[in-house]
């Protein structure tokens, strides 16, 4: 058959319970003969298994795998689960929003062709869904969840720790560096500026979590004590009767 453009299909197996089998004949080009016979001697496939893997993936219509198997042994982690519809055709749809970042990766992979399976960003998002759905139900069966969500739980609280240490930081120093630079300003319109800020400040201090809230209360309290006119001595009585003499 090779170096031919005319060719017979063989009869294709059913890729659903009670779908009927037919033949047909049809033309190709001599190059796209040679693409489907190397890749079907790559995957050791019949051609008509090819030709069916083509159909399938243009219309969309059949898949080898279904949603909601019965027995749930028929699972395998390494099957891509694409379907939009359940065995007896009940689907629901969601409308969930996703970052940016990953609605780029999703089209990439869905655009690339790397995964046939993968025609759409909706594919990836059932495939994706099913597979994680069964590894967490596994997870509670053998009691591996626990000790997953624990190290999730220890793991976030770490990162907000960490996260609020860093705005502390961020805040404290943005309250030094403009305080300052009102300061720097000198002048009575400036000293009743920073005055004013400094106080609006104070009183939203109580929102700056412990233990950042006394050095934020430090920077305050240090320039409060800058545009505070210093009280001047009263001269004592010996000082006075000395210059009375």
């Amino acid at each position: 058959m090779a170096g031919s453009s005319n060719l017979k299909a063989v009869p294709n197996q059913p890729l659903v319970p009670n779908q009927r089998a037919t033949t047909t004949s049809f033309r190709i080009p001599v190059y796209w003969y040679n693409k489907v016979k190397e890749e079907a001697d790559r995957l050791n496939v019949t051609l008509s298994t090819i030709y069916l893997r083509a159909l399938t993936q243009y219309f969309g219509t059949f898949s080898e795998e279904a949603w909601g198997t019965a027995d749930e042994s028929d699972y395998d982690p390494m099957k891509f689960y694409t379907r939009s519809q359940d065995k007896q055709g009940h689907s629901i749809t969601l409308h969930i929003p996703i970052p940016k970042p990953l609605a780029g990766e999703l089209g990439h992979l869905a655009s690339s062709g790397m995964v046939p399976a993968y025609r759409s960003i909706q594919d990836i998002a059932r495939d994706a869904i099913y597979h994680r759905a069964k590894q967490v139900a596994q997870m509670l069966d053998n009691g591996e969840l626990d000790v997953a969500v624990n190290m999730a739980m220890l793991l976030s609280d770490e990162i907000l720790l960490q996260d609020q240490a860093t705005q502390a930081e961020h805040l404290i120093d943005a309250l030094r560096t403009n305080a300052q630079a009102e300061y720097a300003r000198g002048g009575a319109g400036s000293t009743a500026r920073l005055r004013k800020y400094l106080a609006t400040r104070l009183e939203l201090a109580d929102s700056v979590p412990d233990p950042y809230r006394a050095d934020y209360l430090a920077v305050i309290e240090d320039f409060q004590k800058r545009i505070t006119p210093k009280a001047k001595k009263k001269p004592t009585a010996t000082a006075t009767t000395s210059r009375r003499r």
